[in-house]
């Protein structure tokens, strides 16, 4: 009945187990939210009624397929440390979309594509669904192993390499200079795309900012944006920044899929970016984030120093930890939520399941009195190994 390619089709376990989630008096550390009470109402309320003057019954007409100059304009002299032009990027639906259209720009059923272990769990998805053939290497605090990465396109070519460079979803983690430089050296070496996934870039809370991949080698490097985690994720907008040649590509995908992103929503990004309101936004969130941060470092220390090893990231939405008994973190999360806490097991973030004893913790959506309690209900079934018992429950999601 169905296409060879829903085959490969899997569902997202973060949006399986959203109904469990939302239930009252759940602390949820499972989504990669970032927090409502921290999205900037006011400023967008006054750039809607701005751009409702302004273009008057026009702002509901069809747009452009590559989305609005001047909010491309914007992202390429503002956004970007690359020095690209605004015809380099493309608006899209999220940056899932981006990422969507990129793989069926350049990938063909079975193409080889390399990912890190973890990785983004909704980047398995898309190179699932679009029939690539995946590989992972390991990856530490600093980056992706590259001698690993050396041993496998040495012995057969890939097509793509996907990162998360900076706070890398799931663990958190950041490349340093000398793994970024060493990456891109062996893609102009090897010849094969990386995927520069960078939703997470601008949350940064100490420490100072990186070359992006794409600034180091830009005619090997496809680099995704996204407004979701810096304005507000029901905004739907992301963009896409590479050579003029996939661009071009990708614009006609695009008008297959769905003709342009929203220009409503477009037009109400530019007038909030114009009027200057995302720097002190961007300032907002850093300080409540960093501080919902080391809430959940210092918890996880109080709490469970003897059973979990984890490191604290400098930015982002999580932090990456693992038990040191080696037991399943699935079972865990079925009785952590019969116990009113979620998390998301580590196994959903890599290509073949290996590692069942890790998770993800998202902080950015949790006050640090529902950290500290959410890690507290954690610790008292990790101590005392009840979750072995409550594992048995059957529960629901």
């Amino acid at each position: 009945m169905f296409a060879r390619r829903t085959i490969n089709l899997n569902s997202s376990f973060i949006r399986d187990i959203l109904a469990v989630t939302q239930q009252p008096d759940m602390i949820s550390f499972a989504g990669g939210l970032p927090d409502p009470e921290l999205f900037p109402v006011t400023e967008l309320q006054q750039a809607s009624l701005r751009m409702q003057q302004r273009l008057g019954n026009r702002l509901y007409q069809y747009s452009e397929t590559p989305g609005l100059l001047p909010l491309r304009r914007y992202i390429a002299d503002q956004l970007t440390d690359t020095g690209i032009h605004a015809e380099q990027t493309i608006i899209t639906t999220g940056s899932q979309q981006g990422l969507d259209l990129v793989v069926r720009c350049l990938i063909d059923p079975g193409d080889r594509v390399l990912v890190e272990a973890p990785t983004y769990l909704g980047a398995l998805q898309v190179l699932r669904a679009n029939q690539a053939t995946l590989l992972s290497i390991p990856s530490d605090e600093q980056g992706p192993d590259l001698e690993a990465l050396e041993a496998v396109v040495k012995r057969e070519p890939i097509r793509c390499f996907y990162t998360v460079t900076d706070f890398q979803n799931p663990t958190g983690a950041s490349y340093s200079l000398e793994r970024r430089k060493g990456l891109v050296a062996l893609a102009e070496r090897y010849n094969f795309w990386i995927l520069e996934d960078a939703p997470y870039a601008a949350l940064h809370y100490s420490g100072e900012p990186l070359p992006s991949l794409q600034s180091l080698l830009p005619e090997r490097v496809i680099r995704f944006g996204s407004f979701s985690k810096i304005i507000a994720p029901a905004l739907r907008l992301g963009w896409i920044s590479a050579p003029r040649e996939v661009i071009k590509v990708v614009e006609k995908l695009k008008q297959a899929a769905d003709l342009h992103s929203s220009g409503y929503d477009q037009q109400l990004v530019l007038g909030f970016l114009e009027s200057g309101a995302l720097a002190p936004h961007l300032q907002r969130i850093r300080s409540a984030y960093g501080a919902r941060l080391d809430a959940m470092a210092t918890a996880l220390s109080r709490h469970l120093s003897e059973h979990i090893r984890f490191t604290k990231p400098r930015g982002g939405m999580f932090i990456w930890a693992t038990l040191t008994s080696n037991e399943s973190t699935l079972e865990l999360f079925r009785a952590a939520v019969a116990e009113g806490v979620a998390f998301v097991p580590g196994e959903a973030f890599y290509v073949n399941g290996e590692s069942d004893n890790s998770m993800r913790l998202n902080f950015s959506n949790s006050s640090a009195a529902m950290i500290d309690e959410g890690i507290s209900r954690l610790a008292g079934l990790i101590n005392a190994g009840g979750h072995r018992v409550a594992a048995s429950a059957a529960v629901a999601y």
